[in-house]
């Protein structure tokens, strides 16, 4: 079919008759087209290229898709976090969205905004980010992103941030190199038994940092026990963390180290409910150093890293995919550790 004779067709094509081209039934089409919000209804990648070379034979051009189809530009990134919460108040989200909104404004790009989409399905999720609305998505890769390795394979331009990702470009942090400024620094205070508190779920940025802290403390003769915080919404200390922290003062650790600020903030709150001094009794540090609109009462030792440009630069490297421009497997922004009252 010419494509004048697709344009001449256009109005009159339905979602039935691209039903009907590609051999399958009306749901499954609006599925594979991005058109249907059943969570309940899978579609195999082999069919799902069966509807879309059928929409595109036909001419079908109801929404988006007929933009992505036909390779035209919506002008819309995209960020998806899987089912890690949009939440403004949480200082790290606070500093992507700022990163991502600046960068959209400057290249004349609008940003959209995906949620974790808790009720619907790996199919549903997968066609609502790549059913055309957006030319690229920045994407925080996480072990709860259930359509992450999906996109990957999909048409749609991904770039991750954060956490680092061997199938996308990727636009980081220097966590290697934080973790060893913390371990040196705490060695140079004279600490020797260190609690390391980490994430529970395999993240590359929470890897890197503590095998980094590991070979450094190694090599600088430190005694060092890892534990991973069972509370990712509120970080509250975990049981194991409580029994640590109450052994004698012989034997429990003099400082430690978290894998961010707000897990280290909960630990000064339980430090002061329950009569430990800080530094005194143990000090404290967190990774990422973002300025918080209310000062804490403490000021802490962080590393500083610049989550705002990081975001900015996932903008950059995507509309870079987008106009055939190479770009960097792996960028990574240099931070820097800044001392507080806390070690």
């Amino acid at each position: 079919m010419s494509k004048k004779q697709r344009s001449q067709n256009r109005r009159r094509v339905t979602l039935q008759a691209v039903a009907d081209f590609a051999g399958v039934n009306r749901v499954t089409a609006a599925v594979a087209l991005g058109q249907s919000p059943q969570g309940g209804t899978r579609v195999s990648d082999a069919t799902r290229q069966r509807v879309l070379d059928a929409a595109l034979e036909l001419g079908y051009a109801p929404n988006a898709w007929a933009r992505a189809l036909r390779g035209e530009r919506t002008n819309i990134i995209g960020y998806y976090a899987g089912y890690e919460p949009l939440d403004a108040h949480m200082p790290f989200v606070a500093a992507i969205l700022e990163g991502l909104q600046r960068s959209c404004r400057e290249h004349n790009q609008d940003l959209m905004l995906f949620g974790s989409f808790t009720r619907d399905s790996v199919d549903s999720i997968y066609a609502t980010l790549a059913g055309g609305k957006i030319d690229g998505l920045v994407l925080l890769p996480t072990p709860r992103s259930p359509v992450m390795d999906r996109l990957f394979d999909s048409h749609l331009p991904v770039v991750a941030i954060a956490n680092a990702h061997p199938a996308v470009p990727s636009v980081v942090v220097d966590d290697s190199t934080g973790a060893r400024l913390i371990a040196v620094h705490l060695a140079q205070k004279g600490h020797q038994r260190i609690l390391y508190r980490s994430h529970q779920d395999y993240r590359s940025s929470t890897v890197r940092r503590l095998d980094s802290f590991m070979t450094a403390a190694t090599a600088l003769g430190l005694t060092v026990t890892v534990t991973h915080e069972a509370d990712t919404a509120g970080h509250r200390l975990a049981a194991e963390e409580i029994a640590i922290l109450r052994q004698p003062v012989a034997l429990r650790p003099t400082a430690a180290v978290c894998w961010m600020d707000l897990n280290a903030h909960q630990l000064l709150t339980y430090c002061a409910e329950n009569e430990l001094q800080v530094p005194g009794d143990l000090a404290i540090v967190g990774f990422d150093g973002i300025p918080q609109p209310i000062q804490p009462r403490r000021a802490l030792t962080t590393v500083r890293a610049p989550w705002a440009d990081v975001a900015a630069k996932a903008v950059e490297t995507l509309l870079a995919l987008l106009n055939g421009v190479p770009v960097e497997p792996e960028y990574r922004f240099p931070i820097e550790l800044v001392v507080g009252d806390t070690t």
